[in-house]
């Protein structure tokens, strides 16, 4: 409970009163995912050493009898253990017996650091640190540290007690601010709010939480205006029709500035302009300024299928355009982790056969993943040829060089999907994404069924195509300033 009530506290609140009817059905993706974590858990369990108290077996209501007399006994080790106190449990994988006692541990499917490679995981750190709080509870621990075990099996030692935000908080401070809004919420008495945002599509409360911001007319409607911005500007206006309203100036007397703590005018405005397009009946899509896309003699549209928990990048496509000739799809195919060295040397050969041709992509996630794949093929290629490939005038990121810094679009996000599909563009196949790619490759690789390998490859072909139905469109934005408010509507026939 306290992950979810860090990772959206709505989420929690449904978990704790709504009625089980209003959920949506688990996807085959998040199925997946729990058969891989739980995959994943064995194998790390499987290789502890010393002598290990495996309680997985032991029926539920004799667990934390069972944790504290293997506890008692010899055991270096306890797997599956249960800690109480009072209105509080925790389940951790891994007990570990120190020289200051006890100390916790839970295996994961991901990394156990944030992007800058520093800082704890804030929803793993959580729960272990409130592991490690009933191990001291019970004086069983210091806790003062606990441990996460990640995807690569290496073991990462979290501070407690050091800070994991810009406001000082500490996993152990954390975790207690959490217990506590845990306690309010079973008792009825917090108020909780949802918030749009990319991880609400794999949520099986999505559409009862969807239909209650829709209803509340909520910020977060807007596209890249998460939990955190709709709480800075919720002072000034709560809903997208009172932003579209705002008198941005009398936030604003002179300069940047505004009122609102973290967001200056410029920022404002054009979440304002977000807010208008979205209350305009019939808006379209506009650039800020001319867009810098020229014609190249010669255009890849770049796209990758991976599974980040193994991980592997198993499709490499990319659409090959170029003047007086019909596009072509061309693809390079790993059937598991044996064939990722080959299809990532045939991709970079074919991206780099002509050093003229101008490469295309949406988001950083392409030239992240190659630069992951040169670590784990050096062979391939340098660390220099990756960062050449992925240079400015090179290629080209469309969202973060082009829609993100210079577009606006009347739509809640800015996915590729969502505004291809603004353009007229439509998939094949009406469940394709990237989590439904990621478990048909589960799929095919377990059955090996070729017409599963085509659909993953049909989705890749598709991706391509929709990037550059997304370039073509961009090349024909207007070029416009701000939308109009009120809306100008057409006047009516006499």
């Amino acid at each position: 409970m306290l992950r979810d009530l860090w990772l959206c506290e709505r989420r929690a609140h449904h978990d704790l009163h709504s009625p089980p009817a209003k959920r949506d059905p688990t996807s085959p993706f998040v199925e997946m995912l729990w058969a891989s974590g739980v995959r994943h858990e064995a194998r790390i369990l499987a290789e502890l050493p010393g002598a290990v108290a495996d309680l997985r077996e032991v029926p539920r209501h004799l667990r934390a009898g069972a944790t504290q007399e293997a506890m008692a006994g010899r055991s270096d080790t306890i797997l599956g253990a249960t800690l109480a106190s009072a209105d509080r449990i925790g389940m951790p994988d891994i007990l570990l017996r120190g020289d200051v006692g006890w100390t916790a541990a839970d295996v994961k499917a991901g990394s156990p650091l944030q992007p800058d490679g520093r800082r704890p995981k804030v929803e793993y750190a959580v729960q272990v640190a409130h592991y490690a709080d009933l191990l001291r509870t019970a004086g069983h621990g210091d806790g003062t540290t606990a441990i996460v075990i990640g995807a690569d099996g290496e073991r990462t030692t979290y501070d407690l007690g050091e800070a994991i935000d810009r406001a000082g908080r500490t996993p152990a401070s954390l975790a207690g601010e959490l217990t506590d809004k845990a306690r309010r919420m079973i008792g009825g008495d917090a108020e909780t709010r949802g918030a749009l945002s990319a991880a609400c599509g794999l949520c099986k409360w999505r559409t009862a939480c969807t239909a209650e911001l829709e209803a509340l007319d909520d910020l977060s409607l807007i596209a890249g205006l998460g939990r955190s911005l709709r709480d800075a500007i919720a002072p000034a206006a709560r809903t997208v029709l009172a932003l579209a309203d705002l008198d941005v100036g009398t936030l604003a007397a002179r300069g940047e500035r505004t009122a609102l703590k973290g967001v200056g005018r410029v920022r404002l405005e054009r979440f304002q302009d977000r807010a208008r397009l979205l209350k305009t009946p019939g808006a379209t899509p506009y650039a800020r300024r001319p867009l810098d896309l020229p014609r190249p003699r010669r255009e890849l549209h770049l796209d990758l299928e991976a599974d980040p928990s193994i991980p592997l990048t198993y499709l490499h496509g990319i659409l090959e355009r170029q003047a007086g000739a019909e596009d072509r799809f061309v693809h390079f195919f790993a059937d598991g982790p044996d064939g990722e060295r080959e299809a990532f040397a045939a991709a970079m050969a074919h991206l780099t056969e002509d050093p003229s041709a101008v490469i295309y992509h949406y988001s950083a996630f392409e030239p992240v993943a190659y630069r992951a794949l040169q670590r784990r093929h050096p062979s391939v290629c340098s660390p220099e040829d990756v960062e050449a490939l992925f240079a400015r005038g090179r290629a080209v990121d469309l969202l973060l060089h082009v829609v993100m810094p210079d577009t606006e679009w009347p739509t809640r996000n800015v996915s590729i999907k969502t505004l291809a599909k603004t353009l007229g563009f439509r998939w094949r196949d009406a469940e394709a994404g990237g989590a439904a790619s990621i478990a048909w490759f589960a799929e095919y690789q377990a059955s090996g069924d070729p017409a599963v390998r085509r659909r993953i490859v049909e989705y890749n072909h598709d991706d391509v195509v929709a990037s550059a139905v997304l370039l073509d469109g961009l090349r024909a934005l207007p070029v416009r300033g701000r939308p109009p408010w009120p809306p100008v509507t057409a006047p009516s026939s006499p």
